[in-house]
């Protein structure tokens, strides 16, 4: 009867929720405080989560929920703020800050304009320059919608990096930005660095941080026993593309035909920081505080802000959560900081980032790739990038056998490039980083043991497989030299100055003194294309501190014509409005033909032809009503041909003239009156030093991969002085600069230089493989 009188009280009510209220119930007062570092580690985390959800929300979500979150974590981070810093930690912390030093973000060297950097200092500029929620009225767009009907295209992207230093600029103006990206930068590595080298001391420490900053995989062996070793000049002849050199190009890029990237501690450093400081400081915090109950209780709220700083680095983090559960079971997780607070944030930064994104290419690899392909490529890729070195480690470390978190790594490297996502397969190009920081963190572990021992007295074996990945690192170094030496050639300085920010790309590229209009476009184009959320869900808009129809109409432009489409003339651009119309209708590409009034101004391909091609154009619909922006050329146009091409992309659907008075068929016979030197997918006419790519019938599909020129010339000493280590002149092209589509005719015009030429290398590449190539010699000398 006692036994059954025990089991009735526990299934009882009261006890159940006694139970869960111990499981709910706030950390215990005599659990240990967690280290300053770690602490600092989430208080640099958080901060940037606090200072979005304060300023870009509405104030009645934005302030409780700060106030909740500094509740939350008020336990977490309490405790003695006493530091005394050892001499170790101030050399790491003066390491940390040349590293830093070294890459754009310190702004010593200039990383224009290659890379990631303008991307990143456009968004900062837009963060410090405008309102908050940071929005890019467009007046044509909101002059030609319905009443009500525009919603302003929103900054959508993962702001934490960004930011902080925003505010500041926001505060202080952009002159401040100068100081604060390379201070916030650099706190954010140095507590990396701090936290990798926390459990060593003495010499060890300065071989974990080499070998920490240099950590790569062996891509300069893979380039050279796939692509030969003339790289050593240096010199490196990728796939027609403009050649690869020390200091020119990320080395990962090279020797494989699969979209797979396993980045360099250096490269994802250099290029990208918060990706490389939230992979690491989030990976950091899970190892060395795997049991702590104080980190547990907030650590779901943690993970939830994790896809603001990164959203793939946060799906790399999932199986190290994982194993929190696996190690620590359920309960420590069940208190109110994770109960309350993860989900509901986690919700908001997911319908933040996904609001009006992109339908990026994604799906398992084997439906991208033949088989042949992958089964030539990928067990390359694995052994090269990150497989040599798990297996040494495996077999020197049988402690780690069973150790979850080694095995979620090398799971996480093995089955990630399965499925790809994103333009580079952005799944593994960021989600990667935790699973690569923890195998760089077992080589340390695995050739400085913490235990000290002497190296003469380790067994044969341990040190063969030692030295051996000694020699791996030593190879793999070369990538982070590499992209090293891209981050400092170049002799500019950039400056966040202090000016009136008008367009942002003016801004932005002038100051460093680039006089290629096309690149300030190209950029601004990748900004709006990748970190800009058009047709925002009024469930979003409703959360944001911003009033959606506070943006004014103002008059339309004129009304040149009716067609399917009404055409307005605007400033600079032609606007096609169609009411009662549905997505279908703007499923297909539009184009326009513009004939200029000085046909000079024209590209090249249009001085010979008479008439420019575009197919850029923006388009959206509010409330059924269709509005289509066509931007016009920047010179003065004498008519235009407007349309939209069928579904199959091989016929116009529609065509409407304006003053489009163009004899297409005669100018392309002065096309092909030259002499036919090349016949292939594309046939090549030569006259004079004007070439010419000619096909017929022909697509818009065909425009669309790049075209690699290589023009070597009989005498090397023509060629300009940062061309001669090449070898040939690169006049790499992409259709759309260069060539129109007419009536199923491609035509692109490129000029050869003036000296005498000795063979051109030319062909189209598309993923990385060559389409069609061509090979032609000009001269006999």
């Amino acid at each position: 009867m006692s036994g059954m009188s025990i089991r009735t009280r526990e299934l009882s009510v009261p006890a159940v929720a006694a139970k869960l209220a111990s499981w709910i119930r706030p950390v215990a007062d005599d659990a240990s405080e967690l280290p300053l570092l770690h602490r600092l580690a989430i208080i640099y985390l958080m901060l940037p989560v606090v200072i979005w959800l304060v300023g870009w929300f509405e104030w009645w979500l934005g302030i409780p929920a700060a106030i909740m979150l500094a509740l939350a974590f008020w336990q977490a981070i309490s405790g003695s703020w006493r530091v005394s810093p050892r001499p170790a930690a101030v050399a790491v912390l003066i390491v940390a800050a040349c590293w830093v030093m070294l890459t754009a973000a310190g702004g010593v060297f200039d990383a224009l304009p290659r890379g990631d950097w303008p991307f990143h200092r456009l968004t900062i500029f837009e963060l410090g320059q405008r309102p908050w929620p940071t929005v890019f009225p467009e007046p044509l767009f909101a002059t030609y919608a319905p009443d009500g009907a525009y919603s302003p295209p929103l900054l959508r992207y993962n702001l934490a990096y960004y930011i902080s230093p925003a505010l500041a600029a926001q505060w202080l103006g952009p002159a401040v930005l100068n100081w604060v990206v390379p201070i916030w930068t650099w706190l954010g590595v140095a507590l990396v660095l701090l936290m990798f080298t926390r459990e060593r001391r003495g010499w060890s420490i300065a071989i974990a941080v080499l070998i920490f900053i240099f950590f790569s995989g062996m891509d300069a062996l893979r380039m050279g026993l796939l692509e030969g070793w003339d790289w050593i000049i240096p010199r490196i002849d990728w796939e027609g593309l403009p050649g690869i050199r020390l200091g020119s190009h990320n080395l990962e890029r090279g020797g494989l035909h699969v979209r797979l990237l396993a980045l360099s501690n250096m490269t994802t450093m250099v290029q990208s920081p918060q990706h490389f400081i939230s992979a690491g400081l989030y990976t950091f915090l899970i190892l060395q505080l795997r049991g702590h109950v104080r980190f547990l209780a907030v650590s779901g709220v943690l993970l939830a802000a994790a896809p603001l700083w990164s959203p793939f680095a946060a799906v790399g983090l999932l199986p190290l959560f994982g194993v929190l559960l696996w190690k620590n079971g359920v309960r420590p997780f069940l208190r109110w900081p994770n109960l309350l607070l993860a989900a509901p944030l986690a919700g908001i930064i997911a319908l933040y980032l996904t609001s009006g994104s992109t339908d990026f290419p994604r799906g398992w690899i084997w439906e991208q790739y033949e088989w042949s392909l992958l089964a030539r490529w990928m067990p390359v890729f694995y052994l090269s990038e990150f497989l040599l070195l798990g297996i040494i480690v495996w077999v020197l470390r049988p402690d780690l056998h069973r150790d979850p978190f080694f095995i979620a790594c090398m799971a996480t490297l093995i089955l990630l490039p399965l499925y790809e996502y994103g333009t580079y397969n952005d799944l593994f190009l960021r989600g990667a980083a935790p699973a690569l920081l923890l195998l760089c963190y077992y080589c340390v572990e695995t050739i400085v043991p913490r235990i000290n021992k002497n190296i003469y007295a380790w067994g044969g074996v341990y040190r063969l497989g030692v030295a051996g990945m000694v020699v791996l690192l030593c190879i793999g170094s070369v990538t982070a030299f590499a992209e090293l030496a891209r981050a400092t050639n170049h002799d500019g300085v950039f400056r966040f100055e202090q000016a009136n920010f008008g367009t942002l790309i003016d801004t932005v590229l002038r100051k460093v003194g680039l006089v290629d209009s096309e690149y300030p476009e190209s950029v601004g184009e990748g900004i709006r294309r990748e970190r800009i959320a058009y047709d925002v869900p009024n469930a979003l808009w409703m959360l944001l501190d911003d009033d959606r129809f506070a943006y004014p109409q103002r008059e339309k432009g004129e009304l040149l014509f009716r067609s399917e489409f009404d055409a307005y003339l605007e400033d600079d651009s032609l606007v096609l409005v169609k009411e009662r119309c549905s997505r279908d209708d703007l499923a297909d590409r539009f184009f326009l033909y513009t004939v200029p009034v000085d046909r000079a101004r024209s590209s090249s391909a249009g001085q010979v032809l008479g008439v420019d091609y575009s197919g850029r154009y923006q388009s959206r619909i509010f409330e059924g009503t269709c509005v289509v922006n066509l931007p016009m050329q920047r010179y003065e146009v004498a008519g235009f041909q407007v349309g939209q091409w069928g579904g199959d992309d091989s016929t116009q659907a529609w065509t409407a003239d304006y003053k489009f008075d163009v004899d297409i068929e005669r100018a392309y016979q002065s096309l092909t009156s030259g002499d036919l030197i090349s016949r292939s997918e594309f046939d090549i006419y030569l006259d004079e030093n004007r070439l010419a790519f000619v096909k017929e019938p022909c697509a818009p599909a065909d425009m669309e991969p790049r075209f690699f020129l290589h023009v070597y010339p009989v005498d090397e000493a023509n060629l300009p002085r940062n061309r001669r280590v090449f070898g040939f002149q690169n006049l790499d092209f992409r259709f759309g600069e260069y060539g129109i589509l007419y009536n199923q005719i491609c035509a692109a015009v490129r000029y050869l230089p003036d000296h005498e030429v000795a063979n051109i290398k030319t062909g189209q590449l598309a993923n990385g493989r060559r389409i069609w190539t061509a090979d032609v010699t000009l001269s006999d000398e």
